[in-house]
């Protein structure tokens, strides 16, 4: 897929692209767990689509499509919530705190994460969280597709919610009998033979679906940018978790690969380093981790900038230029999402691209590097 004739961000475009932590927007009503005794008080985020809120009016920061919703949850130490299922894919990316995840319809199998940890949780299953941490601890959260299906709540979700006055309608909707709703035609607790057509996975199945960062594949050559300047500039790394994202390093394999409708990949730079001007054909999604990144968006005299805060996601539209700088002075880290099932070719500036020529690189006929002199028909190839 070719990426479309070059977009123009506007200003209040671009700004309204730029999604900071003071702009999460948390809703506590959520879903119909939260009357439950241990689950008052948590708080989910809608920050790119309605991702599987079951609160009608939940603030979605961005409601564009972008082939996956991009979310959050933030609960105090204690809090748990409650056993439910998804039919498309679901991936935390935990950033703060200690979490608890617990599989099957009673939580039988857990597996604890911490900061830096991605775990995709497999679809059909029943999954719930838990917060063991010491503070309120942060989870994002990425569900793929633009229709998610909704969400299944195990039996004795259900049960336990009605005890507190609260349903799902047929819409999937929370109905609350406390404030006049009515629990006729509401959706009942699925059967034992419905159950048993849900799938299990082992703990070594589980526990390989959790990708720490410390056993991340770090990549110096993933990128044209890292082979154009030819060591002037220190390079942004890639690591693959879910699907191969944007590396052009050939030798560069994900830990996970089955298919999610999204790739997913950590990318870290020194201080000064940047990403490389460039665009894609798909929406991409960015979350800045940790440290201090500055955000480009067009080129030439279009070119816009904003600095964000730690924390906040930035959302790209097909076809923009675009880049990603270091400004700060120690590391910074960011993940990647992107709307592809394969691996989304990025389009470098010809500047860029004539850098490398310059240095010797190009690409391959898959959109991996190679040496100018090795690729018949390359960009300044040398025959």
């Amino acid at each position: 897929m070719s990426p479309p004739d070059d977009a123009i961000m506007g200003p209040s475009e671009f700004a309204r692209r730029v999604i900071e932590p003071g702009d999460f927007m948390a809703d506590r009503s959520a879903f119909v767990d939260v009357r439950l005794p241990r689950s008052a008080g948590k708080a989910s985020y809608s920050l790119i689509g309605p991702g599987v809120s079951q609160n009608p009016g939940q603030v979605v920061n961005l409601t564009e499509a972008h082939g996956f919703h991009l979310g959050a949850a933030s609960m105090d130490h204690g809090v748990i919530n409650n056993q439910h299922m998804h039919f498309t894919a679901e991936v935390f990316i935990c950033t703060r705190g200690r979490w608890r995840m617990r599989i099957g319809e009673h939580g039988e199998q857990t597996l604890e994460i911490a900061p830096g940890t991605v775990f995709s949780v497999p679809t059909w299953v029943f999954r719930g969280f838990e917060n063991i941490g010491s503070d309120d601890g942060w989870l994002f959260a990425v569900l793929g597709g633009d229709e998610t299906g909704g969400i299944v709540w195990a039996p004795e979700v259900l049960r336990a919610a009605a005890e507190t006055g609260l349903f799902l309608g047929a819409d999937g909707t929370v109905v609350d009998a406390a404030a006049g709703g009515s629990a006729n035609g509401c959706i009942e607790p699925l059967d034992p033979s419905l159950l048993a057509s849900l799938d299990s996975y082992s703990d070594d199945e589980l526990a390989a679906r959790a990708v720490k960062f410390e056993n991340l594949s770090w990549s110096q050559r993933a990128l044209l940018s890292s082979v154009a300047r030819n060591g002037r500039q220190r390079a942004v790394e890639l690591a693959p978790v879910i699907g191969h994202g944007l590396t052009e390093d050939r030798r560069h394999e994900p830990p996970i690969t089955f298919p999610h409708g999204f790739s997913v990949e950590w990318m870290r730079a020194a201080p000064g380093a940047s990403f490389g001007l460039h665009r894609l054909a798909r929406h991409q999604a960015v979350i800045l981790t940790a440290g201090n990144w500055e955000v480009a968006a067009n080129r030439g005299s279009s070119r816009l900038t904003a600095r964000p805060e730690e924390g906040s996601v930035v959302s790209m539209p097909p076809g923009v230029w675009r880049d990603f700088l270091n400004v700060g002075e120690s590391e910074a880290c960011a993940l990647i999402v992107c709307n592809s099932q394969e691996r989304p070719r990025v389009r470098w500036d010809e500047a860029l691209e004539r850098s490398a020529a310059e240095h010797g690189w190009s690409h391959d006929a898959s959109g991996y590097l190679a040496p100018v002199k090795l690729v018949s028909g390359a960009p300044g190839a040398v025959p």
